[in-house]
Order: C-alpha cells, then sequence, then structure tokens
C-alpha cells in the first residue's frame, strides 16, 4: 500500500513538474492567484516544475529497481512538501482561497505519503534486508 502510494506521488510529481515547466503562468495561477502570470513569478514556478520534475523522476526510477536510495527520495520529498506546505501557510492571506486550500491538501497529503515512503517504503531492497 505504502509502495503504491509513493508510486502516485512520484508520478505525480513528474506531472506537476512538466506542467509548471510548460504552463506556469495556468498551473501556478491556481496555486497563487494572478502573480502567477508575472515574468519573474514564471522564472520561480519553472525552477519548481524542475525540482518536482527530477524528484520525481528520480523516485520512480529508485522504486522501479527497487534500489535502496528509495529512502533518501522520499525523504527529499518530504523537505520539499513540507516546506511547500508551510509556505502556503504562511502566505494564507495572500494566496485565493481556493488555491490556499487545494495547495495545503496537496502539500499536506503529499507531506505525509513522502515520510511513510521515507520511513517503509516497501521494497525488495528493504525486504531483503528484514529475512537476514
Amino acid at each position: 500500500m505504502i509502495r503504491a502510494l509513493a508510486s502516485i506521488l512520484a508520478l505525480n510529481r513528474v506531472l506537476f513538474g512538466l506542467s509548471y515547466i510548460v504552463a506556469p503562468d495556468r498551473v501556478g495561477g491556481g496555486w497563487i492567484g494572478r502573480q502567477a502570470s508575472r515574468p519573474q513569478t514564471k522564472v520561480l514556478t519553472r525552477a519548481l516544475g524542475a525540482r518536482d520534475l527530477v524528484l520525481g523522476l528520480g523516485a520512480l526510477r529508485a522504486l522501479r529497481s527497487e534500489d535502496a536510495a528509495v529512502r533518501t527520495w522520499f525523504a527529499a520529498h518530504t523537505v520539499a512538501d513540507g516546506t511547500d506546505l508551510v509556505a502556503t501557510i504562511i502566505a494564507r492571506d495572500e494566496l485565493p482561497t481556493k488555491g490556499f486550500r487545494f495547495a495545503t491538501a496537496m502539500a499536506g497529503a503529499s507531506t505525509a505519503i513522502a515520510a511513510l515512503g521515507t520511513a517503509r517504503p516497501g521494497g525488495r531492497a528493504e525486504r531483503s534486508a528484514n529475512v537476514r
């Protein structure tokens, strides 16, 4: 179950990353509102997209190969998502209500799933270690 959730999280991160890179104003607008269309904001949104794309691809690769690095990748997801959650809460009054709710729910759920993936990814490498 944790492995399936971790896989979904990683794939979701890849899709969000690509979306932020390709359409930063449209996709970012759902989170931060009309400020997403500013050229300066697009730079940061695309950079965030690259972060998410790389984190998602790295985690998917580690999950597919059942590499011991799965924990490391999901620890990075936990830090990234936890930071997104805290940043969103801090900026609450400046964000559209709908964007705040969506981002808080997504970042909160993603942080929890990533933390589970860090604690117990459930791959072959982990099962082999537990058998010994």
